[in-house]
């Protein structure tokens, strides 16, 4: 017999009370989140995890996910690299799921080494979540291979019977399934369902951010960017437009410029001699943004590293977990600036950035 709650404001102290009784007694329950109903228990309960498998037999091969009140309840069980920790700022709470490499000391429910954790971001659930203060198992509350319910009666119609207790909280928001990225521990990254997310915009969250920094981003920076994208790409043995599925995002910026003025003749004659291209170059000021998200941070002159420095220490960072602070791309000395120059001007500039960029190569 399953209990049926409609949450409201004035209920809403009491269905925590007999959700949690429930959990705690082992039972299944079915709960609303911000993609569709799921229905699941603790998954430290034998009795919940048996009554979960029984009820979709055929998810063998797709393991439930563990639903967690926040990071702190991942660091103990999965390794958490920075790309995963990115994802975690970016998303959560919401309709993310990481799937990671279980610690050191194991689990009892890794599938193939790995766990898959999620933090809801429905209110009621999200409070469950950390009032139980211990992973709860929930998969969406239909048969395997059809349409997970958004509304709460087509919930029911599989929960019925199976649940203890079902909170109705009106249909979920998003309607459609979280998105599935999976971290490996050395920080490669997979998307295995781009579900309510899009799979660029969670590859750029992921991602390790290099920004290169000049004064117009017109020369210099677009220069350094190009060539680095193709560098990068060289070392790894793959195409430029691959690496951000390889977690690498490379970028510039112009410490003191307007945004949309196209790469200088010469900086594009320059690279074009290098089989590189940046005719759809547009200039982008340095925003505080791109700073914060920036792992490592690449300055044409000691003006630059400056204003970058400053910038930092306003900001209060860096932030990134694995940020270095930032530095001259030619190591002891500005390269100088080429504009108003000759094309010999830019070739010996170019050079120059090539060496530097070799530099950072060699230290990876």
């Amino acid at each position: 017999m399953t209990t049926s709650i409609h949450l409201t404001d004035e209920n809403k102290s009491e269905a925590l009370e007999q959700v949690e009784a429930a959990l705690d007694a082992g039972k299944l329950v079915l709960l609303p989140t911000e993609t569709v109903y799921g229905i699941g228990g603790r998954a430290d309960s034998d009795e919940a995890r048996e009554a979960l498998s029984a009820l979709k037999p055929t998810r063998v091969a797709q393991p439930f996910t563990l639903h967690v009140a926040g990071v702190d309840q991942v660091e103990p069980l999965a390794w958490l690299p920075v790309q995963a920790r990115r994802l975690a700022r970016a998303y959560w709470p919401g309709p993310l799921t990481l799937v990671l490499d279980v610690g050191p000391n194991g689990h009892p429910l890794a599938f193939e080494g790995t766990l898959g954790f999620r933090v809801v971001a429905e209110p009621f659930t999200n409070e469950v979540l950390a009032k139980v203060r211990t992973p709860l198992l929930l998969t969406s509350a239909n048969p395997t291979g059809e349409t997970p319910p958004r509304a709460f009666d087509d919930a029911m119609r599989f929960a019925q019977g199976a649940a203890a207790v079902a909170v109705d909280a009106g249909p979920a928001e998003i309607g459609q399934p979280s998105s599935v990225v999976r971290v490996h521990r050395n920080g490669e990254i997979e998307v295995l369902r781009e579900g309510a997310l899009d799979r660029r915009n969670l590859l750029s969250r992921a991602a390790t951010v290099i920004v290169f920094l000049c004064s117009g981003n017109t020369c210099r920076s677009p220069m350094a960017e190009v060539i680095a994208r193709a560098m990068f790409a060289e070392k790894l043995g793959i195409e430029p437009e691959q690496l951000l599925d390889h977690g690498i995002l490379i970028a510039s910026a112009g410490c003191s410029t307007y945004p949309g003025i196209p790469a200088s003749d010469h900086a594009i004659t320059a690279v074009a001699e290098l089989g590189l291209e940046l005719g759809d170059h547009r200039s982008r000021p340095l925003e505080p943004a791109l700073l914060a998200r920036a792992s490592q941070v690449y300055c044409m002159g000691r003006s630059h590293l400056q204003q970058a420095n400053a910038l930092l220490q306003a900001l209060g960072g860096p932030f990134e977990d694995d940020a270095i602070r930032p530095e001259l791309l030619a190591g002891e000395h500005d390269i100088p600036d080429p504009i108003g120059g000759s094309l010999a001007d830019y070739r010996a500039v170019r050079d120059e950035i090539v060496a530097g960029i070799r530099r950072i190569l060699a230290r990876r």
